[in-house]
């Protein structure tokens, strides 16, 4: 027992902003592969049909349940205050904190899965008004077990914030990767007894891995957990008081989600599934990028602000949008030249409407990745009303664009829909601070910004015309080793195209990532 302590207090030892953004990274993007995995083995098993129309749409309420009562909403609020707490050295006063609200989390997730189970036949009638009959009762079942999983989640949710708080990341982002497993594991083995119900009982076994794995991720950081529910306490209340906001700008996201694929429902059979798996595809970069970094970043944001270090935060603000630019842009403008490629490279099929998607998804992934950092910067304020106000406009919008281009394009539509609300909710909070004076270092931003979007347009040229006369793709290939080989061209072509011009534009980020890395892949683990 005191060997497996060691080892995970070596493993999530304290690292700096720039290591812990590549430990993220690393982190999701094992994740996101396991969760490529993941869907190639659901499309074997189960065919783009309604079987998996039903499955995609079942995550729809216990995904929402989680975001409005825990998700994102809980770490941005809890991170400053419990940070605050830890700094003023009260005995047990942050931990009784801690233990309050993960109780209180809990008592609320099992609340809401008691009701969902019970309103669950109501709820899917609404979320997924294409389906009926059979289809429909599939959906309510899957909803049932998978309402399981917000319970866990929530617990995961407090002990990775804390470990955040503390400068902990490596255990925090690798839990995901259990969750993955989990499921594959529930396709893999529980689906030949149970069929598309035991993959169901996969995402539940993912949820209980993931919290046990955050539940270690707390060796050595001196917590003391407590059977309390001090609701008058000061910073309880804060937490809480902040959440609300952002729970429901969370469920604002989600429900956009949830409405797109509502309006997936009503269109061809499979438009969940291509909907489903394109977005997952999007979520690669954009965890890689986006949620890592900014991650990483907003326990130092945070801080600036406690001590009213302005100038130090806008130069954090500014080398880490140039940055999330630097990579977000290569990626979107590859995901719109070879999304054809990745499809059939990843999924194993061809399927247009889920290739068409995903280019349409390339604007997100600059957009969103700028926005998990822009939203970061009003929490680190304690601001959690404005970008509730801003999602808010955008939801309105979002469903008539959503209705509008679905119904003239298809599944492309939804993802347009998606693509134009992200970029609008940016602009409008970039706007919004520039306005309360609050610099970011805009001009430091722009000056990168647009040499990015040179070298990531060469880049796209490049590829275009490789595709288009060297490496075609043809409707008989198939086969991972058969795409593979064209595929790894792609790539090889892409990075040199990329790297070369940004290297001729002199810009600095490619040899800062480039040292960070080396430093980081040459670094000891410890862990004997």
């Amino acid at each position: 027992m005191y060997h497996v302590k060691n080892i995970f207090r070596r493993a999530n030892a304290k690292q700096t902003i720039g290591s812990a953004a590549l430990v993220i990274s690393g982190a999701y993007l094992l994740s996101r592969l396991l969760g490529l995995l993941r869907d190639r083995l659901l499309i074997a098993h189960f065919g783009v049909g309604p079987t998996l129309d039903a499955y995609m749409a079942a995550f729809s309420l216990p995904d929402l349940l989680f975001t409005l009562l825990v998700s994102g909403a809980f770490a941005v609020t809890f991170i400053p205050v419990f940070t605050k707490e830890l700094a003023r050295g009260e005995d047990g006063e942050p931990w009784d904190m801690a233990s309050t609200l993960l109780n209180l989390l809990v008592i609320g997730t099992v609340t809401a899965a008691v009701l969902g189970i019970i309103f669950a036949s109501q709820i899917v009638t609404v979320m997924a008004a294409g389906f009926h009959g059979e289809q429909h009762d599939l959906t309510v079942q899957l909803t049932r077990i998978m309402l399981l999983t917000p319970i866990f989640f929530a617990i995961s949710s407090v002990f990775g914030s804390i470990q955040q708080a503390k400068g902990r990341f490596l255990i925090y982002a690798m839990a995901s990767v259990l969750y993955n497993i989990g499921i594959i594991f529930g396709i893999v083995v529980f689906a030949n007894r149970w069929g598309i119900y035991g993959v169901a009982w996969g995402v539940v076994l993912g949820t209980i891995l993931q919290a046990l794995l955050q539940w270690g991720g707390l060796i050595g950081l001196g917590v003391r957990y407590r059977p309390v529910l001090r609701l008058r306490m000061r910073p309880v209340r804060r937490v809480l008081w902040l959440m609300v906001p952002r729970a429901i700008d969370q469920g604002i996201d989600q429900m956009n989600y949830v409405i797109e694929k509502a309006i997936g429902s009503t269109l061809a059979a499979g438009s969940v599934t291509a909907y489903t798996l394109a977005n997952n595809l999007k979520n690669v970069p954009l965890s890689l990028i986006g949620a890592a970094i900014t991650t990483a970043v907003f326990p130092r944001l945070s801080a600036n602000v406690a001590d009213n270090k302005k100038e130090e935060m806008a130069d954090d603000v500014s080398r880490t949008a140039r940055f999330i630019l630097f990579l977000s842009l290569p990626s979107a403008a590859f995901v719109i030249v070879a999304r054809g490629y990745i499809v059939r490279l990843l999924y194993g099929f061809g399927n247009v409407a889920t290739a068409n998607a995903l280019g349409w998804f390339a604007g997100t992934i600059v957009f969103a990745s700028l926005f998990f950092l822009v939203a970061r910067i009003f929490f680190a304020y304690q601001d959690t009303k404005t970008p509730l106000i801003v999602s808010l406009i955008a939801v309105v919008i979002n469903v008539i664009l959503s209705f509008q281009l679905s119904h003239r394009f298809g599944v492309s539509g939804l993802a347009m829909a998606g693509s134009i609300i992200d970029a609008f909710e940016t602009v409008v909070l970039v706007a919004i601070l520039e306005r309360r004076h609050i610099s970011i270092g805009l001009g430091r931003i722009i000056s990168g910004s647009w040499r990015m979007a040179v070298a990531a347009a060469v880049m796209g040229a490049a590829l275009y015309e490789l595709i288009h006369y060297a490496t075609p793709l043809y409707a008989t290939d198939k086969g991972f080793f058969v795409v593979a080989p064209k595929f790894l061209l792609i790539v090889v072509v892409a990075v040199t195209s990329y790297g070369g011009v940004c290297y001729l534009l002199r810009l600095k980020e490619a040899g800062w990532f480039l040292r960070r890395l080396r430093e980081l892949l040459s670094r000891p683990l410890g862990l004997n």
